[in-house]
C-alpha cells in the first residue's frame, strides 16, 4: 500500500465516534456502553478515530514513528469491531486494513520483541503430536484427500486437544485426513501482528499448492485466528470451516448426551465471529447439549473482545488482563457460573484474574464429553 493509498483510506474516518459505542438503546450498566478495548481502558488516542489520525499523520509525513506511537498501535487488539460497525453505516473506513498496514510499515526496531518472538512459534516443532490423530482413524495425507484437519499452532504440541478432536472425528464417521508427517505451515495472526507480509505470503503459497495437489476441498480449523487468516489469504478453491461448524453439523444427526452444567454464558471470539462470520454454530451446539445459556449484554457482532488479540496477550499481558476484566464485569452480571468460548486465546486470557466461582470451558471439550469422551481413550 502506498502512502497515498493509506491516506485515502484513513481520510474515510470523519471521527463521528459511533464505533465507540454499542447499538442497543437501553444500557443496563454504563460500563457496557463502550466497545473498543484500548479506547475504553485508556485515552482518545487509543480509540479507533485516534488510530486513524495516527495513520493519517504517518501517511502525510506529519508524524514520525517513535516509541510512543508504537505503544498506541500495539495496544489495539485488532478485534475488528470498529471496522465491522463502520460497515453498517453510510461510510466505511477499512480500519483493520489500515492497522495491519501500519504494523507492516512500522520500523523493525519499534516492533515489540515479544511479537517478533511469537512469529518464531509458527515453526513446526520437531516433536509435534499430530500422530495422535491416527489412532482415531485420521490418516496421513498421501494421495487425494477431500477433507483435512489443519494442524495449527495451538494443536501441533497439544496432545490432550488432539485426542478430543480425534475422538469427535471418529464419532462423526467422516473420512478426514491430516498432513501429519509433513504438516502445513501453521499460519496464524502472529504473522499479521508482526507485519510479516513476506513470510505470510510464502506460507500461503505452500499451503495452496499442497491442498490443490492433493485435491483438498474442505479444511477444518480449530484455532479461529488461523481460520480467519486462511479464509482471507488463500487463493485455493478449498472451503475453510471452523471446527464448531463441523461439530454443530455433526450434532444435527448424531445423538449426544446432555451436558450437566449450571447456567453458562458465551464469549464470541473476534476471529470466529466478526472475521469469519460464524456466530450460529457455537449457539447451535450449546442448544443441542441442553445448556442454559444467558447471553452477555454485548454479544454476537457487538461482542466485546476478550483482550488477547493483536498480540496484546503476547506483548502486554498486563494490558490484556485489564481488557479481560472489562469482559468479566459483564459476564458476572449474567449470573452464569461457566464461561464457554471457542478460541484457545480467549480461553487463556479470560483465565487471567477470573472470578473464583466461574469456570472457563472450551466448547470442543464439551462436544467430546457429550459424545462419550472420558480421557481414557487418550491412553
Amino acid at each position: 500500500m502506498t502512502k497515498e493509498e493509506l491516506l485515502e483510506k484513513a481520510l474515510c474516518c470523519n471521527r463521528c465516534g459511533t464505533c465507540r459505542g454499542v447499538v442497543q438503546d437501553a444500557i443496563p450498566d454504563i460500563a457496557f456502553a463502550t466497545q473498543c478495548p484500548s479506547g475504553m481502558t485508556m485515552f482518545g488516542a487509543y480509540e479507533p478515530s485516534g488510530l486513524m489520525y495516527l495513520a493519517r499523520g504517518i501517511a502525510q509525513g506529519d508524524l514520525k514513528w517513535n516509541e510512543d506511537l508504537a505503544k498506541v498501535l500495539y495496544a489495539c487488539t485488532l478485534c475488528g469491531y470498529c471496522d465491522d460497525f463502520c460497515q453498517r453505516g453510510y461510510r466505511h473506513t477499512p480500519g483493520i486494513e489500515i492497522l495491519e498496514e501500519l504494523r507492516r510499515i512500522i520500523p523493525d526496531r519499534l516492533k515489540p520483541r515479544a511479537i517478533k518472538q511469537a512469529v518464531k512459534t509458527l515453526q513446526i516443532p520437531a516433536n509435534q503430536k499430530l500422530s495422535v490423530l491416527e489412532k482415531y482413524g485420521v490418516s496421513d495425507v498421501a494421495g487425494k484427500a477431500n477433507t483435512i484437519i489443519f494442524g495449527d499452532n495451538t494443536l501441533l504440541s497439544n496432545a490432550p486437544k488432539l485426542n478430543e478432536i480425534g475422538f469427535i472425528i471418529q464419532k462423526s464417521g467422516k473420512k478426514v485426513s491430516c498432513f501429519i508427517s509433513d504438516p502445513l505451515p501453521p499460519v496464524s495472526t502472529a504473522l499479521i501482528n508482526g507485519g510479516c507480509e513476506k513470510e505470510l505470503n510464502a506460507a500461503m503459497k505452500e499451503i495452496d499448492a499442497r491442498i490443490e495437489e492433493h485435491g483438498v476441498k474442505k479444511v477444518i480449523v480449530y484455532n479461529p485466528e488461523s481460520l480467519s487468516v486462511l479464509q482471507k489469504c488463500s487463493q485455493s478453491d478449498a472451503q475453510f470451516v471452523s471446527i464448531t461448524r463441523f461439530e454443530a453439523d455433526l450434532l444435527k444427526s448424531k445423538k449426544a448426551k446432555k451436558v450437566k452444567l449450571p447456567a453458562v454464558t458465551y464469549q464470541d471470539p473476534c476471529h470466529l465471529g466478526r472475521y469469519s462470520k460464524e456466530y450460529a454454530a457455537p449457539r447451535e451446539i450449546m442448544k443441542k447439549l441442553g445448556l442454559n445459556v444467558i447471553e452477555m449484554w454485548r454479544t454476537g457482532n457487538n461482542s466485546l473482545c476478550c483482550g488477547a488479540g493483536g498480540g496484546v496477550l503476547t506483548n502486554r499481558s498486563d494490558l490484556a488482563k485489564r481488557y479481560a476484566q472489562n469482559r468479566w464485569h459483564e459476564a458476572k452480571a449474567t449470573g452464569a457460573k461457566v464461561m464457554i468460548t471457542a478460541c484457545p486465546f480467549c480461553n487463556a486470557n479470560l483465565r487471567q484474574d477470573k472470578p473464583r466461582d466461574i469456570k472457563v470451558v472450551d466448547i470442543t471439550s464439551l462436544v467430546a464429553q457429550a459424545l462419550g469422551y472420558t480421557g481414557k481413550e487418550a491412553r
